[in-house]
This record gives structure tokens, C-alpha cells and sequence, in this order.
């Protein structure tokens, strides 16, 4: 038998076990968890995810999002830590995944090794808003407000949510006194702020923005990185305080179980950039001022322990407690 015949049938019989060792996916149908209820930002990024995978993976089983709300978003994230590192549950987590690690003593699962991150998805910062008729025209301001009046009441969706940690990290970084005030959800604070019972409140863009267009807010700054498209008049908060590095966003993601085989995280990942790139999906969240933001895998599980790590020093200095 000569050498290349031989080859070829040791290449036949090692074929099988590759098969085996790579086997197809999905073969069952995937199920997209997702830590909050229907509605937002967060199920909005499932619901496309999960509509366009079959684009990439086939259609032969379905991707299905799978809505476990709860315990600031604990209970969607452990039951993805018990599942099987096969791709067939993935994770769409935001800014409570690394928010909860320097909040909460135990955690149903490890943060940094049960999870492989596979891209950041979209992101939006948060405007600090006043109402129309407060004295403050601007960020300084404001600050100039809360000491002479030894504090201001500064609203937040709840404890520990990010119009929360940014409040919290603004105070830490300028020593103003901002007594944080808690509402259950954004729905309920909105009025009191509009009413003048709170002085302000860091807020989404597609709840600030309306009322600001309205006249019944004012845009005092901006808690990204960089000004927002949606309103780039406003300053960032670093820009208006002198605070170089400030940043407080909101930002989801993508994860699968640790474990789960490279190749198919990168096919994950090079399906989800895809899908993110397209016009329609980027111009969808661009009307609720959300930017879509994919990263490589590397560079997302540094982002993301960054995060961890700034807002568990916040959560030291501040004393903030699980609400």
C-alpha cells in the first residue's frame, strides 16, 4: 500500500472521532436567560439575539428567551451556572452582574469563573436631570446647590441599580453631600422629580430625554465616557466637574457557561457582531439613546472586571447595602 493511501485511511478513521469531539450545534433547542422581566433594554437585546441566531446556526431548533427576574437579577444568572458548558443556555446580563460581586457577601455562583464572556452588546450612560424650574443651570452648579444647602435629595430607580452607583460615584469623587432616595423603578421616581420632591436624579435616555424635549427637565450632564449623539449639547460629567475617568453606564452582555468549547464562543461571538452591526438593529436602539458596542471576548472580560472593580470600591467607601 504506498504512504498516501495509507494516510488518507488513518485521516478516515481519525474523521469519526473529530465528529464526536465537535459536535453540532444547536442540537437542542438554546435558551436566551435573561435576569429581568419582559420589557427593556436587556429583553429587547434577547428578543433580537434570539430571532437572528437561526440565520447563523440554522432553524432546525429553536433559540427561545427564557425570562428568570429576581434577587437583582441572582436568580436568571445561577440557573445559568448550573447549566451544562455546551452553548445551549446563554446568559444577556448588564450592569447588576458586576455590580452584585462587591454588593453581596455570597453569590449563587462565582462571577469571574463560572461564566465565559462571549461580547458586550449595547451601553448607554445616564443624564443627571433636574427639574425645569431648580436653580441649578449646570453640573457645577449643582454641586454649588448641595453645599450651600448642606445636601440634595438625588433620586434613584432603587438601591444599587446604576442611576444609583452613579450618584454615588459622583459624591465619592467631589465630596458633595447627595443623599440618595430610593424609588422602586424609575416609573415611580419620575414623578417626584418632575414634582420638585427630589432635586435630581441620573436617569435613562429614553425617559430623560422626553421630558427634557418637553421642558420639564434640564440636562445638567452625562455620565458616559463620551457626550450622547442624542443630546451632545450635553456635557459629560467628567468634562462639566473636572473628574477625568468618571463613568457610570449601563451596559449588557453576552455570556456562556465557562467551559463551553472555544470554537463555538467564537462562532457565538462572530454571529453576535454580525447581528449588531446591522443598520436596522443599531438604528433600534438608537431611538432609546442605546449604542450598540460589540468587543472582542478578551477585551469584554476586561471591561467587565474593571466594572467589577470600581463599583465594589464604591460599595466599600459609600457603605451602600443590598437593598
Amino acid at each position: 500500500m504506498s504512504t498516501t493511501r495509507r494516510g488518507l485511511l488513518a485521516l478516515a478513521a481519525l474523521a469519526p472521532g473529530v465528529a464526536r469531539a465537535q459536535p453540532a450545534f444547536p442540537s437542542r433547542q438554546v435558551s436566551v436567560v435573561v435576569g429581568v422581566a419582559p420589557g427593556g433594554t436587556a429583553d429587547m437585546a434577547a428578543r433580537i439575539l434570539a430571532a437572528e441566531y437561526p440565520r447563523h446556526f440554522g432553524d432546525r431548533y429553536p433559540f427561545v428567551v427564557e425570562n428568570r427576574p429576581g434577587a437583582a437579577t441572582q436568580i436568571g444568572t445561577a440557573h445559568v451556572a448550573r447549566q451544562p458548558a455546551d452553548g445551549h443556555t446563554l446568559l444577556v446580563a448588564g450592569a447588576p452582574f458586576a455590580i452584585n460581586p462587591g454588593l453581596f457577601p455570597q453569590l449563587p455562583y462565582d462571577t469571574a469563573r463560572d461564566f465565559a464572556p462571549v461580547t458586550l452588546l449595547v451601553r448607554n450612560g445616564l443624564f443627571l436631570v433636574v427639574p425645569a424650574a431648580h436653580p441649578a443651570r449646570d453640573l457645577p452648579g449643582f454641586l454649588a446647590f448641595a453645599r450651600e444647602r448642606g445636601g440634595a435629595n438625588v433620586a434613584s430607580a432603587g438601591n444599587a441599580s446604576m442611576s444609583h452607583m452613579a450618584l454615588e460615584l459622583l459624591a465619592s469623587r467631589t465630596g458633595a453631600p447627595l443623599t440618595h432616595v430610593p424609588f422602586r423603578g424609575s416609573g415611580l421616581a419620575m414623578p417626584a422629580l418632575l414634582g420638585g420632591q427630589v432635586d435630581a436624579m441620573f436617569e435613562n435616555p429614553s425617559t430623560a430625554l422626553p421630558q427634557v424635549r418637553e421642558g420639564r427637565l434640564r440636562a445638567i450632564a452625562f455620565s458616559g465616557a463620551e457626550r450622547s449623539p442624542a443630546a451632545p449639547e450635553v456635557p459629560t460629567v467628567a468634562e462639566a466637574a473636572g473628574l477625568p475617568g468618571y463613568l457610570a453606564v449601563n451596559f449588557f452582555g453576552l455570556w456562556a457557561r465557562a467551559g463551553t468549547p472555544e470554537p463555538l464562543l467564537d462562532r457565538l461571538h462572530a454571529a453576535t457582531v454580525e447581528i449588531l452591526g446591522r443598520a436596522d438593529v443599531v438604528e433600534r436602539f438608537a431611538r432609546d439613546g442605546v449604542e450598540t458596542s460589540p468587543m472582542a471576548r478578551d477585551a469584554f472580560g476586561l471591561f467587565v472586571a474593571e466594572q467589577m472593580r470600581v463599583w465594589a470600591e464604591v460599595v466599600r467607601e459609600r457603605g451602600i447595602q443590598p437593598g
